[in-house]
């Protein structure tokens, strides 16, 4: 598998920009520059990536097609498009966002969410996606959340099936199905199951840890890789048995040097249980 990063960071070159991530052992990163670039610089960006050996694993989104704001709306449908469009230019292993929130903040939790509406909402807008920019050389994912389609392995696997385009695939984030005390204290079974439901439609997965906060009520964290109780090697043994070059990013740190500590860490639990991943 390919290690590396889900972030952008000050460089002043597609160049430079490659030779950080390579001198910090990253061998995957999401893309930098949206389709709204120069195609002279999105090509020197693929350049200086391919020539270090490195994987452009995402091309993000980020933004919720479905918010209240009929003319955001449609200008973040139109972006979906075109970053899909930009994913297939460039050859990456997939574009991705989250289904989109039905508020005014893209990533919320709110209860239209859950809807049986916007279930099928969201399966129009992933065929009409597909059918639109009919990529060949990469496919369009969904990042699963706690509060949005898909939200479970089995809503996942629905998606597909009801989806029905060989364009739309699977990006993993196993924390993501990590919603409550019984699939936190049930990872090991939570992870199995994802991986044999889902696991031959895996284009590209994040890794991050999680902690159950003490208290009275239910908080669910993300911490940095190791300082958690995510079954980080169980997650990563699924994950080799896909692909020798399936990218693996880290992500949601403040700082740089914070992503190439997840790296090394995540190195470090593949050496450390060598035997077993």
């Amino acid at each position: 598998m390919r290690i590396g990063i889900n972030t952008s960071f000050p460089h002043s070159s597609p160049e430079e920009w490659a030779d950080i991530l390579k001198e910090n052992g990253c061998r995957a990163v999401s893309f930098p520059v949206d389709y709204t670039k120069p195609v002279s610089l999105i090509d020197a960006y693929v350049k200086a990536a391919r020539a270090r050996d490195i994987r452009i694993a995402e091309v993000g989104i980020w933004d919720s097609p479905f918010q209240p704001d009929a003319w955001k709306a449609a200008q973040v449908k139109e972006r979906s498009k075109e970053q899909l469009c930009l994913a297939d230019y460039i050859q990456a292993d997939c574009c991705v966002n989250v289904s989109g929130a039905f508020g005014e903040n893209w990533s919320g939790c709110y209860r239209e969410n859950f809807e049986d509406d916007s279930y099928q909402k969201t399966v129009e807008l992933v065929q009409w996606l597909c059918d639109e920019v009919k990529p060949t050389h990469t496919f369009y994912t969904l990042e699963p959340m706690q509060w949005m389609v898909p939200d479970t392995p089995e809503q996942y696997l629905q998606l597909l099936n009801d989806v029905n385009r060989k364009e739309f695939a699977v990006h993993m984030d196993l924390i993501n199905f990590i919603k409550d005390p019984y699939t936190y204290t049930h990872m090991e079974e939570l992870i199995c199951k994802s991986f044999a439901l889902l696991g031959p439609h895996i284009k590209s997965c994040h890794i991050k840890d999680c902690l159950l906060m003490p208290g009275t009520t239910v908080a669910i964290r993300e911490v940095p890789i190791g300082e958690g109780r995510m079954d980080l090697p169980l997650y990563l043994e699924e994950i080799g048995k896909l692909s020798p070059d399936i990218p693996v990013l880290v992500e949601h740190l403040p700082k740089l040097e914070d992503y190439i500590n997840g790296v090394n860490a995540v190195k470090k639990l593949l050496a450390d249980h060598a035997s077993m991943i």
